[in-house]
């Protein structure tokens, strides 16, 4: 309870300044088929269908935003709802851009985890960033790094990306999890068109593929 409260105060704060922005609201929306969905390393459901909503906004040089996220399994009752809401600046010329916010995860299967972080992203050669994550009623800790890059290949784009991390699942138990991916995409009036393959890797299992195909739509 404590964690919605939470939520639904900051939602109602960033609503608040969002409306009173003189800058116009973005918003983007759109839908995905997974073949399985992997969070962390962890595998959170095998074939699902995939939701989300976001917006931001700039505000007197900061930018506000909010995303929600949710994937429901086809194939059992493990459903995973992930709402992110923050606030991030573009510094040194736009060379460096920071964030900080607060990241809600809520499974059938687990209790409502809270967590606050930051992040750091350089625009530069692979756009390399890095992220920490603690949990608000634990001493839990989540660091990850991630790079990119996008290929422009006249008839669509393609993006490869890797992402290392290392989390904190007990207190007494931490394990590190690497993932590679590759998207292939292409806008077409406006509505973006993907089909993704990746690589999911944890010191506790072998690695597994996953896949899936989606569409978005910004506004």
């Amino acid at each position: 309870m404590k964690t919605k409260i939470t939520i639904a105060a900051l939602l109602s704060v960033l609503f608040i300044n969002a409306a009173s922005a003189e800058s116009p609201v973005n918003g983007n929306v759109g839908t995905k088929f997974a073949s399985d969905y992997h969070r962390r390393g962890a595998q959170l459901s095998n074939e699902a269908i995939q939701a989300q909503v976001g917006f931001n906004v700039g505000v007197g040089g900061v930018d506000l935003f909010g995303d929600f996220h949710t994937n429901q399994g086809t194939d059992s009752e493990i459903d995973t709802n992930e709402l992110t809401v923050g606030l991030g600046a573009d510094l040194f010329d736009d060379k460096l851009s920071a964030y900080v916010g607060l990241y809600n995860t809520d499974s059938t299967n687990t209790s409502n985890d809270l967590e606050a972080y930051a992040s750091l992203s350089l625009s530069t050669v692979l756009s390399p960033s890095i992220s920490v994550y603690r949990d608000t009623d634990d001493a839990l800790y989540t660091f990850e790094g991630t790079i990119s890059h996008t290929f422009d290949l006249n008839i669509a784009n393609l993006q490869l990306a890797g992402i290392l991390g290392n989390t904190d699942a007990t207190a007494v138990q931490e394990y590190t999890y690497t993932g590679a991916k590759a998207t292939l995409s292409k806008t077409v009036n406006d509505i973006n068109l993907y089909t993704d393959i990746g690589i999911t890797d944890t010191e506790s299992r072998d690695n597994e593929t996953v896949w899936g195909v989606g569409l978005s739509v910004k506004f």
